[in-house]
């Protein structure tokens, strides 16, 4: 379904197959680390960079993908949990970023009394990928079919925010009291100045068992 937009001579405009590129040498450098839990705490780390696929327009791009994530218990109630995700293409023609995506999450826990237990977990995914082009050969725009035609694969970029809350009572075995909300926000493309967040999505639940 891609194409790019060749100019002609009498000004209109012609769509030709998108080709690409048949060979792109790739060398990847990755590394891989675990810590053992020392004071309520242990971590993890994964990163791979080098040159690799640009997979939005089939080119040669620098790469960057990191997952490092971490857990730590300061006391016996408390928990927490982050994780950080991050995809990078970044062009080898001029050094501009194709696509980037960032998700950051955190995951609170708190062990009230030993039969109430509270969590909290908030994530936000953002997206950014740039206008595309022919990269590895013509530079010329890159167009998407649609049922209608060919639209151009423009700049965009997004945000997500994913907030849950959960309650949970459970005096004893069979007994289940849970309660949760969750919140999804989204922030899309705009000048950043006037950008604001808009609710998407509200969720309630509630779950009762009793064991007779």
């Amino acid at each position: 379904d891609y194409a790019v937009a060749r100019p002609q001579a009498d000004g209109s405009t012609r769509f030709e197959p998108y080709v690409g590129t048949p060979r792109l040498p790739n060398l990847d450098y990755v590394i891989s680390a675990d810590t053992p839990t020392r004071r309520g705490f242990n971590g993890s780390l994964f990163l791979l960079w080098g040159k690799d696929e640009n997979f939005f327009e089939w080119s040669s791009a620098d790469i960057v993908f990191l997952n490092a994530s971490g857990t730590w218990r300061p006391t016996e109630q408390l928990r927490l949990e982050g994780r950080y995700q991050l995809q990078s293409y970044q062009r080898r023609s001029d050094g501009s970023y194709a696509g980037i995506r960032r998700i950051p999450r955190l995951r609170v826990e708190y062990q009230v009394t030993r039969p109430i237990f509270v969590r909290l977990i908030a994530e936000q995914d953002g997206n950014f990928q740039d206008t595309l082009r022919d990269d590895s050969r013509t530079n010329l725009p890159v167009f998407i079919r649609t049922a209608t035609g060919y639209a151009p694969a423009l700049r965009a970029s997004s945000r997500r925010l994913r907030l849950d809350w959960l309650f949970s009572y459970q005096p004893t075995p069979g007994t289940v009291v849970f309660a949760g909300y969750g919140s999804g926000l989204a922030n899309d493309d705009g000048p950043r100045p006037t950008r604001a967040w808009q609710r998407t999505r509200d969720g309630f639940f509630v779950k009762v068992s009793y064991l007779f």
